[in-house]
């Protein structure tokens, strides 16, 4: 069985993360749009060659760099640094996620991001 394609795999993400945030469950679309935001990344990343390698903090290198490379038009790197440090406060340390925006309007930055994804097909 092959994988999923990678924008098809962010956008399942992202549906999942807007049901985790719609029933209150804040932990599970943190974790959701991690991934989603991930998957997204990879995606374009994989299309201008730029190796993620299977590693959270080069996904959100990566992302850095395909906004210099004009591939988007915001650096999405400190939002996956961002959700990265919250899961593992999350899901390691049992801490609130501290969040700089309101998973709200994270969930809006990643909807983009995958877009974003989508659009590079």
């Amino acid at each position: 069985m092959s994988p999923k394609d990678k924008r098809e795999l962010a956008r399942e993400h992202l549906g999942d993360a807007q049901a985790a945030i719609e029933d209150e469950r804040i932990k599970d679309a943190v974790n959701a749009l991690f991934y989603a935001g991930e998957a997204a990344v990879v995606a374009l990343a994989d299309n201008h060659e730029i190796d993620t390698k299977q590693h959270h903090g080069l996904k959100a290198d990566a992302a850095t760099q395909l906004h210099k490379d004009g591939a988007l038009a915001e650096d999405y790197g400190p939002l996956l640094r961002t959700l990265n440090q919250a899961r593992k406060d999350i899901w390691y340390e049992g801490e609130e996620p501290d969040l700089d925006d309101d998973v709200e309007s994270i969930a809006s930055q990643v909807e983009a991001l995958v877009e974003a994804a989508e659009a590079s097909a």
